[in-house]
Formats: C-alpha cells, structure tokens, sequence
C-alpha cells in the first residue's frame, strides 16, 4: 500500500470521457465559421489580385485588409528593463471580424533579454475578446491566456504576430515556401470562448535576424516579458492567467512554469504544457528522415546564434550541402521546409556522414547548452496538464513520461493526459499534431476550469 507521502506525488489521469461541455458545438462554429470565411476572402483577394501577396520580410507590399504593422528587426535597448512597451499598432486577425468572434487585436514590440542577457527588442500580439467568457463575473477581469505557439518557421514572415494576418499564402518563386498559420483555430477559440490572449514572437538576434530556436529558457521568460508590456494595453494584471503551449510552445510553457519566480508580480493560476521540447538530441533523432526535417535546421541556426562557442562547433561539421539546407529552410516558414528538405537524412548534410543529432550530441558545448535546456530539475508550483501522445513522431513520449515522472517526484501538481492515436506510417507528423487538435475542447476546458476555480 502506497504512503500517505507517496500518494501526495502521484499524478492524476485527466479524465476525458466523451462529454461535451455545453456550449461547445456553438464555440466550435463560432470560431471556424468567420475564420473560414475571412480566410477564404483573403486568398481570393490575392488570388484575383485586389491585394498583393505578402512579402517576405514581414510586412506587405502595398496596404490591405491582411496589413501587418512591421517595426522592423529586432535591435538592442542597453539600459532598458524587460517588459517596457516599445511600439504598438492595431492588428487586424483573421476569423475576429465578424459578430460570431469578434475581438480587438494589437502587434506590439517590447523588450525582453537574449540568452547573453543583453536587452533586446521583440514582437508579440494581444487579443481581446468581445465575448463573455462562461462563468465570468461581471466586473471582474477576463481570464487571459498567454500562448506560446508552436513552430511556424524562423524567418521574421513567418511569426504567429504576422501570419494572423494572413492565414494562408503560398509563394511559387525560389524559394518554394507557405505561410499557413495553422494554430489560428486555437487563438479563435480562446477568444471564442471569451478569453483574452497574449502572445509571442520567439526572439530574434539582432546582429543576424535569426530566431534563438532551441532556446526554451529565453522564450519562457520573453513570454512573461510579453505579459508585462500587455499590462500597458489593457490586460489587467489582476486577470486569472493561464498558460497554454504546445511543442516548441509546450517546451517554452514548461520552462515559465518552472520560472515563475522570474516575473514575481505575474500569478500564473496553471499551464497546459503539450508535447513539450525537452529531451533536444532525441527529437533531432525522431524527425531526422522524415517529413519535417527542416526543423533541424532551424535547431542548428538557432544553436550557432545563441553563443560563439555553439558556432565554432558546429560549423566544421556541416558539408557544403549541408549549409546550403540550413540557409534556405532558414529562409522559409514549416510549409516551405516541407518542399526543402522532406524527407532527407541529416547524413547528408554532415562531413562525417552521421546524422546531425547524433554529431551534436557528441560536441562538448552543444551537449552543454542541450542539457540546460531539459525540463525537470525545479517543480512547477501551480498545476500543470502535461501530456503527450503514444506514437508522437516529434517529441518522442517517453521524454514527455520522464519530465512527468521528475515533477511528479519534486512534488507537482500534475495532470497528465496520454492521447493513444494509433501509429500513422511515414513520419508525417501526424501524430504530433493530430492530437493537438483533436483533444483542443478537453484541454482548454481543464484550463477553464483551474481559472475558474482558483478566483478569489
């Protein structure tokens, strides 16, 4: 029989019984009907050439209905504190038009640190949602999110705060490459379910304009300086807060969960941290050869802009094929390193002719940098949903299992979920995203209810 103590650091099973919550076929409508609808106006448009494509440095070639404020690249702030608003323009989001979802958004850029420290400039968006929120009292604050999306590509077009704009572009010349913003139904959702939402663009070295990818810690607390710069526009601090990621966005997730220290004034009341990026090496290894193994170029370019030292190891190990991939996946959004480098082995990439996850986890610094990146040393203290899925061919589940297993043993409120889809052939990333989506109603609705019930 388990001790008293034991029985204090299990996990809980979310239960995920197939009730429908009421409302929710409402929501669901409320949220795709005007997103499809402003989505399909917007290609047309395109298409038919009453507006022009966007382009590829963020912002658009003449104004139109999808125009995105661009403050342009990220630069350096010496002397300026984390969280300051820097600049701040009215964001026009696909699917929040209409009076099914309607909803009021900014882009803003604000200033947070680099993996060095240095204070930089970054961008972010932030919804308000025009609908009441179940439960809500009136008078009190809306409940936020502060959302950590997943990867969309490192190339400054293909931030979250941009492509809401835009929702689907597909760009014929070299190189080959789409934008799809393909997580706007989990924005329109929240906002659906009449929660205000604030989220990030990943930072950006200001010397090179690359994205610190692979750099949860940074994006972790880039988010609550995000959050910070939003108490300027409107989001109250007093707000019951929940936070919500999945993949990249879930590693950045588990590490504000386990830094909430790091913005004191910020309360969190919970975090739902899907198929979280921890364990890199194994990830590099389960995508590698398959569908999405751009992604590991956006991991290199990430790693050889953190620090010199990253740089100085990795370069000597990539052929002249090899450099050649990463610059032109780096140039593109997810659906452009699909026509890139789907299904490649990294092998081919190396002077060694071994797989880049396996050459890097073998170069002393990266391991390093690897190993400071894994979840699980420090406890999150507020309730977290962790879950993954069985067959996951992104983030491997028995990394997601081990990270439960740590904070469950450090003391954590855990609430774990294992979604058991049946394994798809290919390595398609099906697997990753599929449950994503399909468990979208049962995961925010854990996050409602911890909201909800946490109020004072």
């Amino acid at each position: 029989m388990a001790t008293q103590a034991q029985q204090e650091t299990q996990y809980r099973e979310l239960t995920t019984t197939p009730v429908i919550r009421s409302g929710t076929w409402n929501t669901t409508r409320r949220t795709l009907q005007p997103l499809i609808t402003e989505g399909t106006h917007a290609i047309t448009r395109r298409l038919t050439g009453k507006n022009r494509r966007p382009d590829r440095a963020g912002s658009l070639i003449k104004p139109d209905v999808s125009a995105v404020p661009n403050f342009g690249g990220a630069s350096t702030t010496p002397g300026v504190a984390p969280g300051t608003l820097i600049n701040v323009a009215p964001l026009r989001v696909l699917g929040t038009r209409s009076e099914l979802n309607p909803a009021s958004s900014h882009r803003f850029e604000y200033v947070t640190r680099d993996p060095n420290g240095r204070a930089i400039t970054a961008t972010a968006g932030v919804c308000f949602s025009q609908t009441s929120a179940p439960g809500h009292r009136p008078g009190a604050p809306r409940p936020v999110v502060a959302f950590a999306p997943s990867t969309q590509g490192v190339a400054a077009h293909c931030d979250p705060s941009h492509t809401c704009a835009i929702g689907l572009s597909v760009f014929t010349d070299a190189p080959r490459d789409a934008i799809a913003a393909y997580e706007l139904p989990v924005l329109n959702w929240f906002l659906a379910n009449g929660v205000d939402v604030v989220f990030i663009d990943y930072p950006r070295d200001p010397l090179t304009g690359l994205q610190y990818y692979c750099d949860s810690i940074t994006a972790a607390k880039s988010l609550y300086d995000a959050l910070r710069a939003a108490h300027h526009l409107g989001i109250s601090p007093e707000a019951p807060l929940g936070l919500w990621g999945f993949s990249q966005g879930g590693g950045a997730i588990g590490w504000a969960a386990q830094l909430t220290d790091y913005a004191p004034e910020i309360h969190p009341r919970a975090a739902v941290v899907g198929a979280p990026t921890s364990d890199l090496p194994a990830i590099l290894r389960a995508v590698d050869g398959g569908l999405i193994t751009g992604v590991i170029a956006y991991a290199v370019a990430g790693l050889a802009t953190t620090r010199p030292e990253l740089y100085d190891e990795i370069l000597p190990t990539l052929n002249s094929h090899g450099l050649t991939e990463i610059l032109r996946n780096i140039s593109t959004c997810a659906g452009g390193t699909l026509l890139t480098s789907g299904y490649e082995s990294t092998s081919s990439w190396t002077t060694a002719g071994q797989p880049l996850g396996t050459i890097l986890n073998n170069l002393p610094a990266v391991l390093r940098e690897f190993n400071r990146q894994k979840l699980g040393a420090t406890a999150p203290d507020i309730p977290v949903l962790l879950w993954g899925s069985t067959n996951d061919d992104v983030i491997p589940i028995n990394q997601v299992r081990e990270l439960r297993d740590a904070w469950t043993n450090l003391g954590a409120d855990i609430t774990w979920h294992e979604h058991p889809l049946p394994r798809v052939p290919g390595k398609t990333a099906l697997n990753h995203f599929g449950p994503y989506f399909h468990n979208l109603s049962t995961h925010s609705g854990w996050l409602w209810d911890q909201l909800h019930s946490n109020q004072s």
